[in-house]
C-alpha cells in the first residue's frame, strides 16, 4: 500500500490504490510454498521457496541454503503455470485461447526474440 505524507506530519493511505503485481505474486507463492526460479543479471539462478520479502530483497529457501536476493539483481522470476492460474482464480484445466495461441510450440519453435539464449 502506498502512503502519502499529510500536512500535519501524519501518514494516510494513498488515494489511488495501485495493484502491485510483484507483491501479489511473491505473497501468493510464499503462502502456497510453491517452488520458484529466480534468474539474476549475472546469469545465476536459484530454485526454492519464497520465505519472505520486503521492498528491496527476497528471502529464498533452497534445498541446501537460505539466500537473500536483492531485487535489483533479478532479471525475472519464473513460476509454474498452475501457480499463475491458481493466483488468477482460473480453473486449473482451463487456459484462455488467446494465451494458448501465444505460447511457444512444444518443439521450441517460434520467435527467438522471446528466448534468453540459454538452453
Amino acid at each position: 500500500m502506498q502512503w502519502n505524507e499529510s500536512g500535519d506530519g501524519g501518514k494516510r493511505p494513498a488515494a489511488n490504490r495501485e495493484i502491485n503485481i510483484q507483491n501479489q505474486l511473491l505473497n501468493f507463492v510464499r503462502k502456497d510454498r510453491s517452488l520458484v526460479t529466480i534468474f539474476l543479471v549475472s546469469g545465476k539462478k536459484f530454485v526454492g521457496q519464497v520465505v519472505g520479502f520486503d521492498r528491496y530483497t527476497i528471502h529464498v529457501r533452497g534445498r541446501d541454503y537460505d539466500q537473500i536476493v536483492f531485487k535489483h539483481a533479478i532479471t525475472n522470476v519464473s513460476v509454474p503455470r498452475h501457480v499463475m492460474q491458481k493466483m488468477m482464480g482460473a480453473p486449473l484445466d482451463e487456459v484462455a485461447p488467446e494465451a494458448e495461441a501465444s505460447l511457444p510450440a512444444p518443439d521450441g519453435g517460434g520467435d527467438d526474440a522471446h528466448h534468453d539464449g540459454e538452453g
